[in-house]
C-alpha cells in the first residue's frame, strides 16, 4: 500500500515558520585578499558546518546564497519549538565563527537575522512566500558583525527561554512601521517555566442577566409552565457557552437534558438531529432502518419513555429504509404527504414530551440556523406543548426566526467590565495596565475573540507594556482577526496540526477511524497522540452526540484549520474521503454529506448520485423543502459534467423527475414551476434513445399531469400511450393507459377512454399497484379505470355496464385498504349517483367519504364530500338548508386548487344559487363554466351545462331564441360525443320547449 506522502502530498500549505538568514561579513574583501581556491574551501567548510548546526537544531538549509544561507525551522517538518530552535541555532553559529578564528586560514564573521510568521510554501520547497524570510533577511543586514537580531514575533515565542535586550527600532525596507531589533543571549534553563495550561471550561463571564433569565424560565417550568427560549447571536458570541453554563448549573438536580445538534450541510436531512437522538437511544441505527417496532419500544421503555404504539410505527415509517424507485413519480395534493409529515412531527413531539410529566426536561437544539424545515416545525410544536409541562426548550441560532411562542434572548458583545474580568481570569494574575482595554478594543466584546486574544498575549508574555508593543506583537504574528488567532493556536500544536487539518475536511465532527484512514502511513499511536494534543489545547473535544467521536470545540476552529489548507490539498483530501464513500456497501456518512465531499473533490458524477439519493430519501418522507437543498447541489454538479459524459443524460433525467415532484408538492401540480420543469424534461427526453425514454416514464406522467388544460392534456395523453406501446414493463404501459382514460373522459372521447381502460386493466398486477398507487395519481389504477368506465358507460346510455363497473370499483377500492383509492372509488360512485339525481345515495356516499377523508387528513376529499352532501341536502329540503355546507366545501376546494371536475361542480353551484332564488347569479356561473369548459377542453358535461343554461334563461325571462340555441348546442355536443344519455336529456328539453314549464326539467 502507498504511503501517505505518495497518496496525498500537499501541493502547498499555510504554516507558521521561523526563518534564519546568515551572511559572511565582508566576503568580497576577503576574497580579494585570499587565493580563490583557499577562499572557496573555507566558505564550503563554513556552509557544511552551518548546515550541520542547523540540522542538529531541527532546521532546514533551504538555500546557499554564495556568502550566506537561508534556513527554516518548522519546515518541512512541523515543530512546536521551531522559534526556540532557530534562536539556539543562531547562537551556535556565532560560536562556530568565534571558535574558527584561530584555526581557519580565512577568518569569517557572521551576521544573522531571525523572524517568525505565517508563510505559504509549495511541497517541493521551491517557492516560499511570506514576511518571515523577508524580515529575517532585513534583520541580518542590520546586525553588527558576529551578532544576531531577532524579530519581536520570535521574541514573544521564546522570551521564557532566552534573555533579550532591545537595541533600537529601525525602519526597514518594505515595512511601513518601525521594527524592534532584539538581541538574544542564553538563559539559565532552570529559570524558564512552562506556560500555565489552558482552561477551556472556565466559568462564563458577563452573562449573569441571561443566566438569570434561563434560571427563571426553568423555575417556571418546574411549576408546569414550560416555554421555548431562543438564544440569538453571531458566531463566537457565546451562545453555546451560555447554554452549557446553564446546564452545568442544573447538575445535581433531578432532571433530564437532551442536546440536539444541527449541522452545516445537514439542512437536507429531515429531522437529522432527532434521528441521531433515536440512534443513540436504541444503540443501533439498523433497528430504525429495519423498522423494528419491538426493539424500539423496548429501548424507549428502558429510557423511561412510554409512547403509543401508533406513534412508534409512524416514526419507524419515517426512519425505515424505503425503496427510492417510486419517489420520482408525481404525487397529487390529496396524498402530498402533508398529513404524514404532520403525523411524524406529532409522534416525535410525543416521544420527547412523554417523560416530561414525570421528570423536568431540558431540550437543547444547537445551531438552529442550520436546521432542516421539519426540525424547525418540531421545535415550534415542542414550544407549544411546553406550556403545561415541566419542560424548557432552548434553541441557539445566528439568525432570528419569527416565533410566536418563543421568548428571545439576544446576545450582544460583553461589557467592558466583563471583558476585564475575562482577561483577569485567563491571565491568572493582574494583567498589565491597559491590556484589558486593548483586548476590548480589538474584540469588540466578542467572548471567543477576547479569550483567544488574551491567551495569545499571555503565552508570549509581551516584554513591552505599551499599546505599540501589543500592536506590534499582533502584526508580527500576522494576527488581524479571530481566524488568525485560531490559526496561531493551531500552529502551536506542532505536528498535531496536520491531524486537525485532515479532520477539518471531514467536518466539524469526525471519527478516529476515518481520520486514521486519511492519515495513511501514520501509526495509530501517533494519531492518538495528536488527538490528545488537540484536546489539551482546547481545539477539539469529545462529541456529546456520537459515542467515540470528536468534534472541533467551535465551528470557527474547524474553519481556521480548513482555511490553512491550500485549495488543491483540500481537494486531494476530499477525494480520498469520496473514494472511500463511493466504495462502501453500507454508507458511513449521510448521503448529503457524501454529496458535498464528492463535489469538493471534483467528482461531479458521484456528487450528483449522492445528492439524488439524499433528495429521494427526503421525497419519500414528504420532506420536500429539504429535498430541494440536495437537488440544487445535484443541478450544479450535473451542469459541471461534460456533455459527453456517459452518465450525464441519466443523471439529468433523474434530476428532472425529482425536481418535478418537489415543485408540484410545494407549489401545486398546476403551478408554473412544475409545468416548466416537466416541459424542459420532455424537451430533453425527446432527444434521447428509445430505451432511455421508456426508462423515464415519470417524466411522461408529470408532463401529462401538469398540462395547463384538458385539450393539451388529451393531446399529451395520446403521445404517452403511443410512445409506451413498445415498453415491456407492464406497469409502465398500464400507467400510460391511465393517462389516456383519465383525460379522454373529461374530453368527451368515451370510446378512447373505454379502450384505454380495457387494455390497461389487462396489464394490471395487484403487487405493482401497491408500490405505485401512492405516486401515480394517489390512487389504485384499477379503481380509477373502473370508475372512469362507469361514468363513460352512463353517458353512452349503457346503464347495465355502468352499474356493473361502479360495483366493481367500490368493491376493489375497499379491498385495497388504501385511503386514497377508497375515497377515489366513493367519489366516482357519488358523481354517478349525482348524474342520476339519486340524492339519498349521493348523501350516504358523501358522508362515508367525509369520514374516511377526515381520518386520513385528505383535505381535497373533505371539500368534495361537503360539497356533494350540502348540494343534496339543499335539493331535498326547504331552501337554505345545506347551502352553507356546500359553500364551505367549495371555498376549501378553491383554496386548495384541486377542482378537476369544474364543469359538474359549477353545475351544482348554479343549482344551489337557483334554489336560493338567485337565478341571474346562477346563470353567470353556468356561462363561465361553459366558457372555461370550451377553452380548456373539459367537454364531457358541456351538454348538461347548456341544458341548465336554457332553464336559467327561462327563469330570468330571456328570449326564447336564446333558450332554443342553448338546447340545440346541447344536443349537438352530446351527439358529437356519442353520449346518447346526454343527448336524450337535451332532446327532451328541446322537444318540450313549447310546453310551459317542462322544457328544461
Amino acid at each position: 500500500m502507498k504511503t501517505l506522502d505518495a497518496r496525498i502530498r500537499f501541493t502547498g500549505e499555510r504554516r507558521q515558520v521561523t526563518a534564519l538568514f546568515y551572511d559572511i561579513v565582508g566576503s568580497t574583501e576577503l576574497l580579494l585578499r585570499s587565493e580563490p581556491e583557499k577562499f572557496f574551501r573555507s566558505v564550503s567548510a563554513l556552509h557544511q558546518s552551518a548546515e550541520a548546526i542547523i540540522k542538529k537544531h531541527g532546521g532546514f538549509l533551504h538555500q546557499r546564497l554564495g556568502d550566506g544561507g537561508c534556513c527554516f525551522f518548522g519546515y518541512p517538518e512541523q515543530s512546536e519549538d521551531a522559534a526556540e530552535s532557530a534562536v539556539r541555532a543562531s547562537l551556535a553559529l556565532l560560536r562556530l565563527a568565534a571558535g574558527a578564528k584561530g584555526k581557519a586560514r580565512t577568518p569569517f564573521r557572521l551576521r544573522i537575522g531571525v523572524a517568525t510568521g505565517l508563510v505559504v510554501f509549495s511541497t517541493e520547497g521551491d517557492e516560499i512566500v511570506g514576511t518571515a524570510p523577508v524580515l529575517a533577511a532585513r534583520l541580518q543586514a542590520e546586525a553588527e558583525p558576529n551578532s544576531v537580531l531577532v524579530a519581536e514575533s520570535t521574541v514573544q515565542l521564546t522570551r521564557q527561554k532566552f534573555e533579550y535586550s532591545l537595541l533600537r527600532e529601525a525602519r526597514l525596507k518594505g515595512f511601513d512601521e518601525p521594527i524592534a531589533l532584539w538581541r538574544p543571549r542564553e538563559r539559565d534553563p532552570a529559570a524558564s517555566g512552562a506556560a500555565p495550561p489552558q482552561e477551556p471550561d472556565r466559568p462564563i463571564r458577563g452573562r449573569e442577566r441571561e443566566l438569570a433569565a434561563l434560571a427563571s424560565a426553568w423555575n417556571s417550568a418546574l411549576a408546569n409552565k414550560g416555554s421555548l427560549i431562543a438564544i440569538v447571536g453571531e458566531a463566537g458570541i457565546g451562545k453555546s457557552r451560555l447554554v452549557g453554563e446553564f446546564a452545568r448549573n442544573l447538575q445535581g438536580t433531578s432532571h433530564e437534558a437532551v442536546v440536539f445538534q444541527c449541522g452545516r450541510r445537514m439542512e437536507s436531512q429531515p429531522l437529522h438531529s432527532f434521528v441521531s437522538f433515536l440512534e443513540r437511544l436504541v444503540g443501533d441505527a439498523s433497528i430504525l432502518k429495519d423498522g423494528n417496532v419491538r426493539a424500539v419500544k423496548q429501548a424507549l421503555q428502558a429510557s423511561g419513555r412510554e409512547v403509543d404504539a401508533a406513534a412508534v410505527e409512524t416514526i419507524l415509517a419515517f426512519t425505515a429504509d424505503l425503496s427510492p424507485a417510486p419517489s420520482r413519480n408525481l404525487r397529487v395534493s390529496d396524498l402530498s404527504g402533508r398529513a404524514f409529515r404532520r403525523k411524524v412531527i406529532e409522534a416525535a413531539a410525543d416521544l420527547l414530551t412523554c417523560k416530561a410529566a414525570g421528570i423536568p426536561t431540558l431540550l437543547i437544539f444547537e445551531d438552529v440556523h442550520w436546521a432542516d424545515d421539519m426540525t424547525l416545525e418540531l421545535i415550534d410544536r415542542l414550544g407549544a406543548l411546553a406550556d403545561g409541562l415541566p419542560m424548557l426548550v432552548v434553541q441557539t441560532s445566528r439568525i432570528r426566526r419569527s416565533l410566536a411562542v418563543a421568548t428571545e434572548i439576544e446576545l450582544s458583545g460583553l461589557t467592558a467590565a466583563a471583558v476585564r474580568d475575562l482577561v483577569a481570569s485567563i491571565w491568572g494574575e493582574h494583567p498589565p495596565p491597559g491590556l484589558s482595554d486593548f483586548v476590548l478594543d480589538q474584540c469588540d466584546g466578542m467572548p471567543l475573540y477576547a479569550e483567544e486574544l488574551t491567551n495569545f498575549l499571555r503565552e508570549r508574555q509581551p516584554l513591552g507594556t505599551s499599546l505599540t508593543a501589543w500592536k506590534g506583537l499582533l502584526r508580527e504574528g500576522g494576527v488581524s482577526s479571530l481566524n488568525d488567532l485560531l490559526s496561531a493556536r493551531l500552529a502551536a500544536t506542532g505536528s498535531a496540526r496536520r491531524a486537525a487539518q485532515f479532520a477539518s475536511v471531514i467536518g466539524r465532527e469526525f471519527s478516529i477511524s476515518l481520520l486514521a484512514y486519511l492519515l495513511e502511513g501514520v501509526s495509530r499511536q501517533k494519531v492518538d497522540t495528536d488527538i490528545d494534543r488537540l484536546l489539551s489545547q482546547g481545539i477539539i473535544e469529545r462529541s456529546s452526540i456520537t459515542h467515540g467521536a470528536f468534534q472541533f470545540r467551535h465551528v470557527l476552529a474547524q474553519e481556521a484549520a480548513y482555511g490553512s489548507l491550500l485549495k488543491s490539498d483540500r481537494r486531494r483530501i476530499h477525494r480520498r474521503i469520496a473514494h472511500r464513500l463511493i466504495g462502501e456497501t453500507k454508507p458511513s456518512l449521510p448521503a448529503a454529506i457524501a454529496a458535498w465531499q464528492c463535489a469538493e473533490a471534483g467528482l461531479h458524477d458521484a456528487a450528483a448520485q449522492f445528492a439524488l439519493a439524499a433528495a429521494e430519501a427526503c421525497v419519500l418522507r414528504s420532506a420536500m423543502r429539504e429535498a430541494n437543498v440536495s437537488l440544487e447541489l445535484c443541478e450544479r454538479e450535473v451542469d459541471s459534467l461534460s456533455r459527453r459524459h456517459p452518465e450525464r443524460a441519466e443523471l439529468a433525467l433523474s434530476l428532472f423527475e425529482l425536481r418535478g415532484v418537489v415543485a408540484a408538492a410545494l407549489e401545486g401540480e398546476g403551478s408554473q414551476s412544475a409545468r416548466r420543469v416537466y416541459s424542459r424534461a420532455m424537451q430533453f427526453l425527446k432527444k434521447q434513445p428509445p430505451a432511455l425514454r421508456m426508462k423515464h416514464f415519470p417524466v411522461y406522467w408529470g408532463w401529462w399531469f401538469t398540462a395547463p388544460n384538458i385539450l393539451t392534456q388529451q393531446s399529451r395523453a395520446r403521445i404517452v400511450v403511443g410512445d409506451m406501446q413498445a415498453v415491456e414493463d407492464r406497469e409502465t404501459r398500464l400507467q400510460s393507459y391511465h393517462c389516456g382514460w383519465a383525460t379522454s373522459f373529461h374530453a368527451g372521447e368515451h370510446a378512447f377512454c373505454l379502450d384505454c381502460v380495457a387494455k390497461g386493466l389487462d396489464l394490471y398486477e395487484a403487487d405493482s399497484a401497491v408500490r405505485n398507487r401512492a405516486f401515480f395519481g394517489g390512487h389504485d389504477a384499477k379503481v380509477c379505470g373502473l370508475g372512469e368506465s362507469a361514468l363513460s358507460y352512463l353517458l353512452l346510455n349503457e346503464t347495465g355496464a355502468s352499474e356493473d363497473a361502479i360495483r366493481q370499483c367500490l368493491e376493489w377500492g375497499t379491498a385495497t385498504d388504501h385511503a386514497g383509492s377508497m375515497v377515489h372509488a366513493l367519489y366516482y360512485a357519488m358523481v354517478l349517483a349525482r348524474c342520476q339525481s339519486r340524492y339519498a345515495d349521493v348523501h350516504a356516499l358523501g358522508e362515508q367519504m367525509l369520514s374516511l377523508a377526515e381520518r386520513h387528513g385528505l383535505a381535497a376529499s373533505q371539500a368534495r364530500a361537503n360539497m356533494y352532501c350540502g348540494w343534496t341536502e339543499l335539493m331535498t329540503s326547504p331552501a337554505g338548508r345545506g347551502a352553507a355546507r356546500f359553500e364551505a366545501g367549495l371555498a376549501l376546494q378553491q383554496q386548495l386548487g384541486t377542482d378537476d371536475n369544474f364543469s359538474m361542480h359549477s353545475d351544482m353551484h348554479a343549482q344551489v344559487l337557483q334554489r336560493r332564488g338567485r337565478p341571474a347569479e346562477a346563470l353567470a356561473i353556468v356561462q363561465n363554466a361553459i366558457s372555461v369548459g370550451r377553452s380548456s377542453g373539459q367537454w364531457f358535461w358541456l351538454a348538461e351545462l347548456y341544458r341548465l343554461s336554457a332553464k336559467l334563461r327561462r327563469d330570468v325571462n330571456d328570449a326564447p331564441s336564446s333558450i332554443r340555441r342553448d338546447l340545440t348546442k346541447a344536443v349537438q355536443i352530446a351527439e358529437g360525443q356519442k353520449a346518447a344519455w346526454l343527448a336524450e336529456r337535451a332532446k327532451r328539453s328541446l322537444d318540450g320547449l313549447q310546453d310551459n314549464g317542462s322544457g328544461t326539467g
